[in-house]
């Protein structure tokens, strides 16, 4: 007869290594993600199509974004956003209008 401590199959007994796990990676935090990154995240939202569909950079849409996203930024935090939202925002639609405006090529079929 086999001791039960003879087999190869782990038990509810063993002493766990001394080992700490890896932490596991996170998001970053609101510090770490700049002025700057939470502006293009808010642009790319208030450019999403369907129902999400969100028009303008104003203060109501941010604080929206801002519940979604499970965060709170202080005042001034959301004027800078804002700032740098609006710049985005008015460049994404310029480009936009590039690109409306550039007549597409004309196959002549030769």
């Amino acid at each position: 007869m086999l001791k039960m401590r003879e087999l190869s199959t782990p038990s509810l007994f063993d002493v766990p290594p001394a080992v700490l796990p890896a932490p596991a990676v996170e998001a970053p935090a609101r510090e770490d993600r700049g002025t700057d990154q939470l502006a293009k995240d808010f642009i790319r939202w208030c450019f999403s199509f369907g129902s999400d569909f969100r028009n303008s950079p104003d203060v109501i849409n941010l604080r929206t974004w801002c519940g979604k996203a499970k965060f709170k930024l202080h005042d001034h935090e959301e004027s800078e956003v804002l700032v740098e939202a609006r710049r985005l925002y008015f460049k994404r639609i310029e480009q936009t209008l590039k690109k409306a405006e550039t007549p597409p090529l004309q196959d002549t079929g030769r």
